[in-house]
């Protein structure tokens, strides 16, 4: 009776430890989750103006260029023509054949002030359409950090069917464009911003670009739109408002302003570009004072000069903070000419040029329909058994008839979740409201507007980044109880049925050693799980110069939830993961090497992430190798240490379970033994 109770009494404990080891696991992975957004601990308290420097908080990015222009202007282009070349084109969609021919070209910009040779020679391609008119309209398209005007030119051919003439050239230090490569040396720079930073030898290029494009006598200078993709939609933003009077429209393909919002993400690519991770690049005075004046694009859109604007950026952008959007949109003077797509789940990928942009295309050169606008008149919380909901409603002004209007949200706080769209109910002549519904458990939304226009194109546009408001679940604290649970009472049944075997099949001696050997593996198993789940909170990939990480909430959180590269699994990813992960710690109670199999799956994707993704990053022969070579961190090592692990403590197992007579060998090896001796007999 006794031994009964001291038995019972040792399973207890265990089952106690077992449930206070889940429970402080959740809360751990919860306060890490939590803890992983810097939110407004690095953000400055005022913006980049701070006034530590009387001097250079008053500097003023416009009034530097009004007078450098000057300088620019009086560059001779001295443009050489070089090749001509056609090219077949079929519209993926219409499958009608085009021929398109450009010219390759070479042009002179400015060099750095100071510099021994006053000039660089850049290197580009102007493009025709297939119908070339007296007068074309025409766009300057510039190419984002580390491609070329070679590699990007093919992405202007919608352009040319609808008959306009581009010009794409390399940025200076890219392709076959003379000048200083990018780095972080002349991203994150000491000088004067006109001796050492890239983005004014870039936008020197751009204003030679629009010049030349200017002095083609087939291109009508009235219809010249600036458009670029990441890099190059920084340099939209900064020559469409020191030139706008000269552009009718400005498109910046995944790139916005307001940097000082990066500091929420630390794990934003801008840091890696600056060499510096958050905390450097939030202590540097000089940074905010100096070259952030010079760099952010919310100092040169307050231009009155600045055209209309329209931003097509994703929601997980690697680069550019979502919450960046209001803060970019904030600074344009003339709102009512700024207007955005924000692409769901979208990512650093030039997405094209769809209807949608040529939507805003034919308002800004033939005067068509305008984008539409949406404002929020209000949102409030409304309280349920369910929790607290927000209600919304929307005005919408539209020129063209509205096929629906949309909500789209994410439950910020839960990992993994991707972007959710609901339809809105019309509720009055422009006006369209909304409820959006509380998680499971209390999360904080991050939502905005999506307005599709009826039409048999499939064109939309959206609202700016609306705030962002946290909705109280009265379901989390179940949650929380039913996700223990759910771990919990499986591994006690499979522990109960390991000590009850050795019960049932053991006396004496064997006994006693069975259990202390289980003791033993269970605390080399539970060490081992505990390897594991801790690695998830340490760094998976580093960048070396900047000592930027990225671990797997960021995994989570934004790669997993990439729809172009994981289909419509993606929403599931992170849960499809969680599900492998549980399963795995089941089977570390009783088939170890199988568990550790499992859990090796997300380290190799990892690791060949790293190489698809990252390599050229790796290539210290492209430009991308001067930021600094891409790493696997600590995490992935100790995910792969603990799966082998596992594997050591499955052997082991076997040999003390086989010795001590737990298990016998399997009955198919006997069956071969047997024949075997048949044979020899």
């Amino acid at each position: 009776m006794n031994n009964c109770i001291v038995l019972v009494s040792k399973k207890l404990k265990l089952l106690l430890i077992f449930l206070i080891a889940c429970t402080s696991a959740l809360f751990v992975f919860q306060y890490t989750h939590n803890s992983s957004n810097f939110k407004e601990t690095l953000v400055p308290t005022t913006k980049a103006n701070t006034d530590n420097n009387a001097d250079d908080s008053n500097f003023n990015i416009l009034k530097f260029w009004n007078q450098e222009i000057v300088r620019v202007n009086n560059t001779q282009l001295n443009v050489k023509l070089l090749n001509i070349e056609k090219v077949k084109y079929e519209n993926p969609s219409t499958k009608k054949e085009f021929e398109f021919s450009y010219q390759e070209l070479e042009f002179q910009s400015l060099n750095y002030f100071g510099s021994e040779r006053a000039t660089i020679t850049l290197h580009g391609y102007l493009l025709f359409p297939e119908d070339i008119r007296e007068k074309n309209p025409g766009c300057l398209f510039m190419h984002g950090l580390g491609n070329n005007a070679e590699s990007f030119k093919e992405y202007t051919y919608p352009l040319l069917e609808d008959g306009f003439v581009v010009l794409c050239y390399s940025h200076p230090g890219h392709g076959k464009s003379e000048g200083e490569e990018p780095k972080p040396e002349n991203f994150f720079y000491d000088g004067n911003y006109n001796e050492e930073a890239h983005c004014y030898l870039t936008l020197c290029g751009a204003i030679q670009g629009l010049r030349l494009l200017e002095s083609h006598d087939c291109v009508d200078n009235n219809k010249i739109i600036v458009s670029g993709s990441s890099y190059g939609g920084l340099n939209t933003m900064w020559l469409a408002s020191i030139c706008g009077n000269r552009i009718a429209g400005a498109i910046p393909f995944i790139a916005i302003g307001d940097l000082e919002t990066t500091l929420e993400d630390p794990t934003k690519l801008m840091f890696w570009l600056w060499g510096e991770n958050a905390e450097e690049v939030e202590a540097d005075d000089d940074f905010w004072d100096n070259q952030n004046l010079r760099f952010d694009p919310i100092y040169y859109l307050r231009s009155h000069q600045l055209p209309p604007i329209l931003w097509i950026i994703g929601t997980n952008d690697e680069f550019f903070n979502y919450h960046s959007i209001s803060g970019t949109l904030e600074a344009v003077q003339n709102k009512k000419e700024a207007f955005l797509r924000i692409i769901p789940d979208g990512h650093h990928e030039f997405p094209g040029f769809d209807e949608s942009t040529f939507y805003f295309i034919d308002y800004i050169i033939n005067g068509g329909s305008s984008p539409p606008k949406t404002t929020l008149n209000y949102q409030k919380r409304i309280n349920s058994i369910f929790g607290e909901h927000l209600k919304i409603e929307i005005e919408v002004e539209s020129d063209d008839e509205i096929k629906s209007v949309q909500v789209c949200y994410k439950y910020v706080d839960i990992v993994g979740s991707c972007w959710n769209i609901m339809d809105i109910k019309k509720s009055g002549k422009d006006f369209w409201s909304a409820t959006i519904n509380p998680s499971l458990i209390t999360s904080k939304i991050d939502y905005y507007i999506i307005v599709n226009i009826k039409g048999d194109k499939e064109i939309w546009f959206t609202s700016e980044n609306l705030p962002s408001r946290e909705l109280r679940s009265n379901f989390t604290v179940i949650a929380y109880i039913f996700l223990i649970a759910l771990i919990s009472i499986p591994a006690i049944w499979l522990l109960g049925r390991r000590f009850a075997k050795i019960e049932n099949k053991l006396e004496g001696v064997n006994k006693t050693e069975a259990k202390k050997k289980l003791l033993i593996e269970l605390a080399l198993i539970f060490a081992s799980e505990f390897t594991f789940f801790v690695s998830l909170t340490l760094p998976q990939i580093v960048f070396e110069e900047s000592g930027m990480i990225w671990n797997s909430l960021y995994v989570f959180k934004n790669v997993f939830t990439w729809k172009s590269q994981f289909g419509i699994i993606s929403p599931f990813l992170t849960s499809i993961f969680f599900i492998i992960w549980i399963i795995a710690f089941y089977l570390s109670l009783t088939k170890p090497i199988s568990s550790s199999l499992l859990k090796l799956i997300y380290p190799v994707l990892i690791i060949f992430m790293i190489t698809l993704f990252f390599g050229p990053m790796n290539d210290p022969s492209t430009i991308f190798g001067n930021f600094g070579k891409v790493n696997m961190g600590i995490g992935v090592y100790l995910m792969v240490l603990s799966s082998f692990l596992i594997m050591v403590i499955s052997i082991w197992k076997r040999r003390y379970q086989n010795r001590l007579g737990i298990v016998t060998r399997k009955r198919k090896a006997l069956w071969f033994r047997k024949k075997e001796s048949r044979m020899v007999g």
